[in-house]
């Protein structure tokens, strides 16, 4: 047997309904109506029929539009897509991109690239399948401690924030949900995560403790080392 892709066989069956639902219209339009089953009841039977073949229909094209490829130099935006257009794109299938669609509802636009990472079941695989097909932009660089290093010369006393400091480093043992996702990468997702893992586990001793936290790994933690601290 030939191998098909997934969206082949997707392709395949829309046809094979469509045609079918063409054949059935065509023979409820032809096939006379006996003079005797005419009457209230049959009229009912009709208006059924054909709510039945508009859903039908409707069915097979929005299958129609989840098969259909992206086409050279198309962008999707995640924060205004539905879940047909997100379908669209690769490896991800109708239940994630209703799960995109239901974490956008509950938490808002999606800010950056790296946001999209806070809902379930999109990981770093699928984030690089589909980065080249989205408009949102990457998550901003982590700034040098040059540019978080205040100058000498315009250094006052000053309070420094519950969980920041001065020079803009963010304390992971203080640090609100809002301060943490101040963090390059860190959506609201995986900021209440490491407020939970702290209240589970305790404070932090260091940053390279993140990596203990669901969903931050090495690469996070190393990233994000120059920017926060972990107060004893």
């Amino acid at each position: 047997m030939m191998n098909t892709t997934p969206q082949e066989r997707l392709a395949l069956g829309v046809m094979a309904l469509l045609v079918s639902a063409g054949v059935g219209a065509r023979m409820l339009h032809r096939a006379p109506v006996p003079a005797e089953l005419s009457g209230p009841g049959t009229e009912a039977e009709a208006g059924a029929l054909s709510a039945l073949r508009g859903e039908t229909e409707q069915r097979a094209g929005d299958a129609a539009d989840r098969a259909r490829p992206l086409a050279p130099g198309e962008r999707i935006d995640p924060n205004a897509a539905t879940e047909e257009e997100l379908d669209r794109l690769p490896r991800v299938g109708p239940g994630q991109a209703r799960k995109i669609v239901a974490w956008r509802q509950a938490h808002g636009p999606f800010r950056t690239l790296a946001e999209l990472d806070s809902v379930p079941g999109v990981g770093a695989a699928l984030l690089a399948a589909v980065a080249p097909y989205l408009t949102l932009a990457p998550a901003p660089a982590a700034p040098s401690r040059a540019e978080t290093a205040t100058p000498p010369a315009a250094a006052e006393p000053s309070a420094a924030p519950a969980g920041g400091s001065a020079a803009g480093v963010v304390d992971l043992n203080r640090a609100s949900v809002e301060e943490l996702r101040t963090l390059p990468g860190i959506g609201p997702a995986l900021a209440a995560r490491v407020v939970a893992w702290r209240a589970a586990n305790g404070p932090f001793h260091s940053a390279d403790e993140l990596e203990k936290v669901p969903g931050i790994g090495r690469k996070t933690a190393t990233r994000l080392r120059p920017l926060v601290r972990a107060s004893p």
